[in-house]
């Protein structure tokens, strides 16, 4: 056996195999995990040049693979405004956005016609109930263009200045699957748009540099991330992560879904599958619906409390309709494209299986585990379905804790307890993951874990108790179970022989502490292919 260049020593080693067994050290060579097993055996292996990490008795746990999120379009907001309520940030009143925003203006050295954004608006957590309108934005900055991107980064509140350049008037209809939202009583767009009528708005923003791109995959190896997504990019956003990439490799392996608009592009340019300096371009992503917490996920059964404008006898948008999602889901399968589809409701849900089975009716083929992204006020008999047609279905936990309370609300307690069912995933044999979405939720892993654990909200409810899962259960949500979903189950996500030298190195064991210790654990250092990208 070579002698390894890194070695693990004194560590609580939780491996993630099929075994669920646990380890003391882990022998590396050539960014490989080459042996497994006990300090003493371990050490033994150790040459003249091997680097030996005594670990003092932290845990080691596989590297995390973030399964959903967008690095790209998250690397501008961190310089902005974050707008988050409690327990993620403090804003809580009109008044706390409005300052927020003038700092950021005042911090970036923001010009007349620059763009102040803030990100992580949430007005039903607010306390006074957090309606900006583009009135009020104007009465502040009224020579910016400015943006309030919702939470769930389906709609925003924007100002004039964007109003003028969207082209939106009180003549203006709506597009399909979107809404500009009215001044009462008038035609007039109050600032506020969501899903059609937003995406416009996304593709104007100030787009992420080289420089905001490395610092946003620093971040993530700083929560102990080895991989990250970039989840509905455009060909410019999938070209920056391309030439950063090959300039010099990123830190973090960035795995990028074309945005379903531009598919077509990507199959041209024979980019698909291709990988250069830890970048890939996986699949493609396809919007479906909004947001459980917009009210603009597509449901069959009518919201409780109506739309987001008043709506009666509401059942949230199609982004796109059915012969759309059908025609972009055959392309992509006789092209063997992996398909993302983002589907919050059961109707949008309904929508993607649908697609599936008239692609495959038309002769297409899947190239496997179709993913349905976020999978939350879901039926049972559509994880049926799921094993039925190879989906691996994405899930969004940490919905349960940020946003549980508002769902209540919305949907009534058998749909809110039943959202994002992992559970019930994982008994019917499915291998689940489980997401952030950052920039919507913190990406912080932990909370992730300690989400599908407890499934507590901000209120003290427990969501589902039926559909909790174990803290091991939540970790392969989030590494082995995301290899999957990637077809590199064989290569990395677990730590095995033969596998990528991929860690994350914890200050605590969370398969071994109170359930609500889960989400103070510390990364320590995080390791892939055998180098430290992090350390604390």
């Amino acid at each position: 056996m070579t002698t390894p260049d890194l070695i693990l020593t004194r560590a609580t080693v939780v491996t993630v195999d099929d075994a669920g067994s646990t380890a003391e050290a882990v022998a590396v060579t050539d960014g490989l995990i080459t042996a497994v097993g006990t300090t003493d055996e371990i050490t033994a292996l150790a040459g003249e040049g091997t680097e030996v990490l005594d670990l003092e008795g932290r845990t080691v746990v596989p590297g995390f693979l973030d399964p959903h999120s967008h690095i790209t379009a998250g690397a501008p907001y961190i310089k902005h405004a974050a707008l988050h309520t409690p327990p993620v940030g403090d804003t809580r009143t009109v008044e706390d956005v409005l300052r927020k925003l003038g700092e950021a203006r005042d911090r970036n050295d923001a010009q007349p016609g620059d763009w102040i954004l803030g990100w992580g608006y949430y007005p039903d957590e607010m306390d006074d109930g957090g309606k900006v309108t583009a009135e009020i934005l104007d009465s502040e900055f009224a020579d910016y263009r400015v943006a309030l991107i919702h939470i769930s980064n389906h709609g925003a509140v924007v100002n004039g200045a964007v109003l003028r350049d969207l082209e939106y008037t009180a003549e203006t209809p709506d597009p399909d699957g979107g809404s500009i939202v009215r001044v009462p009583g008038t035609q007039e767009p109050s600032g506020e748009v969501w899903e059609q009528a937003f995406f416009p708005l996304m593709f104007r923003l100030p787009p992420a540099g080289e420089e905001e791109l490395r610092a946003m995959a620093a971040e993530y190896a700083r929560w102990g991330y080895v991989a990250a997504q970039d989840g509905a990019a455009d060909m410019a956003a999938v070209t920056l992560v391309r030439e950063s990439a090959t300039a010099n490799p990123l830190p973090i392996d960035v795995k990028s879904l074309v945005f379903f608009p531009d598919l077509q592009k990507a199959i041209d340019a024979g980019i698909i599958g291709t990988e250069v300096g830890g970048h890939e371009v996986t699949g493609t992503k396809l919007i479906l619906d909004g947001s459980p917490q917009g009210r603009t996920a597509h449901v069959t059964e009518e919201y409780v409390t109506g739309g987001p404008s008043g709506e009666q006898h509401w059942h949230g948008i199609a982004v796109v309709d059915q012969a759309e999602t059908d025609t972009i889901v055959e392309l992509a399968y006789r092209h063997g494209v992996q398909v993302y589809a983002h589907c919050n409701g059961d109707a949008a849900v309904d929508q993607l299986i649908a697609a599936h089975r008239a692609a495959v009716a038309a002769g297409a083929t899947s190239p496997g585990r179709t993913i349905p992204i976020h999978s939350q006020v879901m039926r049972p008999d559509q994880l049926d379905a799921y094993v039925e047609l190879d989906f691996a279905p994405s899930m969004f936990t940490i919905h349960t804790w940020l946003f549980g309370d508002t769902h209540l609300k919305n949907f009534g307690e058998e749909r809110a307890f039943g959202i994002s069912p992992l559970r019930s995933a994982i008994d019917k044999g499915l291998r689940p993951t489980n997401h952030s979405d950052f920039p919507v939720t913190p990406m912080n892993p932990l909370q992730l874990l300690w989400t599908a654990v407890v499934r507590r909200s901000t209120g003290g409810v427990v969501l589902g108790e039926n559909q909790r899962v174990t803290p091991l259960e939540a970790l392969q949500a989030l590494t082995i179970n995301v290899a999957y979903e990637y077809h590199e189950e064989d290569s990395r996500g677990s730590i095995e022989v033969g596998k990528k030298a991929d860690f994350a190195v914890l200050d605590a064991n969370p398969l071994t502490v109170e359930p609500d210790a889960i989400k103070e654990i510390a990364v320590v250092r995080t390791i892939k292919d055998g180098r430290t990208i992090f350390e604390a």
